[in-house]
């Protein structure tokens, strides 16, 4: 098995549908603090008002504030497979492998550069382990989308492992003109929840963490 998955390789994600509760836990937990500082500087106040995370000099959350609410939160350490579901600027809008209304798959949005095939495996046992109730399959597509199924894993009751490829688990979604005219002249393109819902899951995630210790 090649340990090349190439740039921008395309994940791709179907699995069994988890609670809206369990969706907020997720969608919490597997944030990515540092990605929230968008162009809608109204929702980015709102989240870091709802979060606790503190403005600094130049607007975005200051490291002390972040490491503080990811301690409070539990929030994974995750570099390739978080969710940006809360505020995306990237031109599909907010996106991940879980939705807040429990859905759990994606076809339509690329991981970083080169990611190595150990940190794509050590991120997914590390879901696996908080969030046991996840059933899941997920790929890596080579080159955007392009090429063949370049790795795949099977994340199942509280485990993770690799497979042997097999054929694409779902079809590619592609972005269309419609989608990247919602995303910037549409108000709101990079939110991907209300204030509610957002204040509701950290509030709930908060009160679960707060319980274990």
């Amino acid at each position: 098995m090649t340990d090349d998955l190439t740039k921008w390789p395309r994940l791709l994600v179907t699995g069994i549908p988890v609670t809206p509760e369990q969706a907020d836990d997720i969608l919490i937990r597997t944030a990515n603090l540092y990605l929230l500082d968008g162009n809608d500087k109204a929702w980015t106040a709102k989240v870091y008002g709802a979060l606790g995370l503190t403005p600094g000099r130049y607007g975005t959350a200051t490291i002390e504030s972040i490491r503080g609410v990811a301690a409070e939160l539990d929030l994974l350490q995750l570099t390739v497979l978080y969710n940006a579901r809360i505020a995306s600027t990237w031109i599909g809008g907010p996106h991940g492998w879980c939705d807040w209304d429990g859905t759990i798959g994606c076809a339509s949005y690329n991981l970083g550069k080169w990611p190595d095939r150990d940190t794509v495996l050590a991120e997914w046992e590390l879901i696996a382990t908080q969030f046991p109730y996840l059933n899941l399959t997920a790929q890596l597509l080579a080159d955007e989308g392009a090429g063949k199924v370049v790795g795949q894993w099977r994340v199942l009751a509280g485990d993770a492992a690799e497979e042997s490829p097999g054929l694409p688990i779902t079809e590619l979604v592609e972005l269309g003109e419609e989608d990247f005219f919602r995303r910037v002249l549409i108000p709101g393109g990079e939110r991907g929840v209300t204030t509610q819902r957002l204040e509701t899951a950290i509030e709930r995630v908060r009160a679960s963490r707060t319980a274990l210790r």
